[in-house]
């Protein structure tokens, strides 16, 4: 956070991709308290909210994703790209609880 905070502050062009797979990996897959609130985290720092996407990295997906990351990589300031999908080795009720946790926060 403290980086992408000095990008807005500096108006760096720049252009960050979150990976979030809902858990935390390194520590076995425990909850993460950013499930869904990553944008607004970044809309706090400061990232324009017209330059802060979401994207769901699927095949049926690519064309649009290629276009969308052209278009922020191409943009010049500062710019979120959050790529979200579950860890596959994560439940399918865990899936669900991450689902039913997002839609309350939303």
């Amino acid at each position: 956070m403290t980086g992408l905070l000095d990008a807005v502050y500096e108006n760096t062009p720049i252009t960050v991709i979150i990976s979030d797979n809902s858990a935390i990996a390194m520590t076995g897959g425990q909850d993460s308290t950013a499930v869904g609130r990553l944008e607004k985290i970044c809309k706090g720092i400061g990232v324009d909210p017209d330059h802060i996407k979401t994207i769901i990295p699927l095949k049926k997906n690519h064309e649009e994703n290629v276009n969308l990351l052209r278009e922020e990589i191409n943009y010049k300031g500062v710019s979120v790209i959050i790529s979200e999908r579950p860890c596959v080795r994560l439940s399918r009720d865990k899936k669900e609880e991450i689902k039913s946790i997002i839609a309350s926060l939303n």
